[in-house]
């Protein structure tokens, strides 16, 4: 069973105002801390959604296969349509992972992929609160694959709850959507 990594990161920032996913956070770019968390889990080469021309797709190059969204605006359900229309056919199911939240432990993606079947849908849970990423099997990738809007899975999610998986990650209810927020966060790594 082959369980890889879907990294968002084509947003378009509206609340931070700002691009927010290189906006320094302990020395490098914010995204780079989800993507090294994937990599840590011994995942493989995620599959990244990126805006075309941006920075990011520079600084993943190599460490990624990119998937630029060229109209990344139409929402998050647009771009993660886009990239598990980029997955390979050996994969048993993706992690969609967020490139926002930079506290996410390699431990929590591979207790997810442990627990990865075709029919799945999982969550991470910290003191019983369900977080992200979500583990989502290839019985879902074709509804996944229709998404429109900025909704992503939730409208799935409505249809096929997600079992929860209980960890000890604080990082799974941790997104950087605001200036606040990432305050927050470089305060909480001093």
């Amino acid at each position: 069973m082959t369980v890889g990594a879907i990294l968002l990161a084509a947003g378009s920032a509206r609340r931070m105002g700002t691009d927010k996913l290189m906006a320094d956070l302990d020395g490098r770019p914010l995204a780079l801390h989800a993507l090294a968390a994937i990599e840590a889990a011994g995942l493989g080469l995620p599959i990244a959604a990126v805006v075309p021309g941006g920075r990011l797709r520079e600084l993943f190059d190599g460490r990624a296969r990119i998937v630029e969204i060229a109209d990344h605006a139409l929402g998050m359900g647009h771009s993660l349509a886009a990239a598990i229309g980029a997955v390979p056919d050996d994969w048993t199911a993706a992690i969609i992972c967020l490139a926002d939240m930079p506290f996410v432990r390699p431990a929590t993606l591979q207790a997810l992929a442990a627990a990865a079947a075709p029919d799945a849908v999982l969550r991470p849970a910290f003191d019983g609160r369900p977080g992200n990423p979500v583990l989502w099997g290839r019985d879902h990738f074709a509804a996944l694959g229709s998404l429109t809007g900025d909704r992503g899975g939730r409208d799935i999610l409505a249809g096929h709850p997600a079992a929860l998986i209980a960890c000890d990650d604080p990082g799974v209810l941790v997104d950087i959507d605001t200036p606040e927020a990432l305050a927050e966060a470089r305060a909480r790594i001093m």
